[in-house]
């Protein structure tokens, strides 16, 4: 019966892989995202399921879930650039360590960094920056996650789990890269990338904006499909 189901929804294995994957990263003890509350665990699945669905029905559904992980790797990487190189289990931020256009160092410069990128939850820190650390984890858990659901749903997709992940990383590299940068630029720190490698960051980086389209309108989509004023 669950075979004949699936067959008539293409769409309900990856709805079951991602409900699957969102019940083990809530329920899991120890997990990262331990803070969230149920109201905030509720509004994150509605919205991952809703991307699904938008997903499935798009004309392009690979083009279009591809157009997602970038956007979603993109706001992973704001937060995430600062967590490179501290103690942590993730695999791809262990990768990324090692990447050249990233130093794994950011982490070391929160005193010159926080006051320029992070002035009011510095404001509200009572200890070492504490709740602008709280900040970055939590907005990097939350990302990390809708990045997930859509390397899950392109994994199904296309089948080609090992280029799926290679593909990833690429965007990876060169959002954190981009990233790095511009967090380096604004609060004066030296950039990691000479004048060149920068150059031609910015020019993919550049074609990488195009083809994932307007954030807002992705995201006001998602809401509305998922019944969040």
């Amino acid at each position: 019966m669950m075979a004949l189901a699936r067959k008539r929804d293409p769409g309900a294995l990856i709805r079951n892989d991602v409900a699957d994957y969102l019940h083990e990263v809530f329920s899991s003890e120890g997990s990262a995202l331990a803070w969230m509350d149920r109201w905030t665990e509720r509004r994150v699945i509605d919205q991952n399921m809703a991307k699904i669905g938008l997903v499935l029905e798009a004309d392009d559904p690979v083009e279009y879930c591809y157009q997602n992980l970038i956007r979603e790797i993109d706001t992973e990487a704001e937060t995430g650039i600062y967590l490179l190189g501290r103690e942590t289990q993730s695999s791809e931020l262990l990768e990324l360590a090692n990447d050249p256009g990233v130093s794994g160092e950011l982490h070391q410069q929160m005193e010159t960094i926080a006051p320029v990128m992070f002035a009011d939850e510095l404001a509200s820190s009572y200890l070492e920056a504490d709740i602008v650390w709280v900040t970055i984890q939590a907005r990097y858990d939350r990302a990390k996650i809708d990045a997930t659901v859509s390397e899950i749903v392109m994994s199904h997709l296309t089948e080609d789990g090992r280029g799926n992940s290679d593909m990833s990383m690429a965007l990876r590299s060169l959002l954190y890269s981009f990233h790095e940068d511009i967090a380096r630029r604004i609060t004066g720190l030296e950039p990691v990338l000479d004048e060149s490698n920068n150059r031609e960051l910015l020019t993919m980086i550049s074609v990488l904006t195009d083809r994932a389209g307007d954030y807002v309108q992705r995201t006001d989509a998602i809401y509305e499909r998922a019944g969040i004023a």
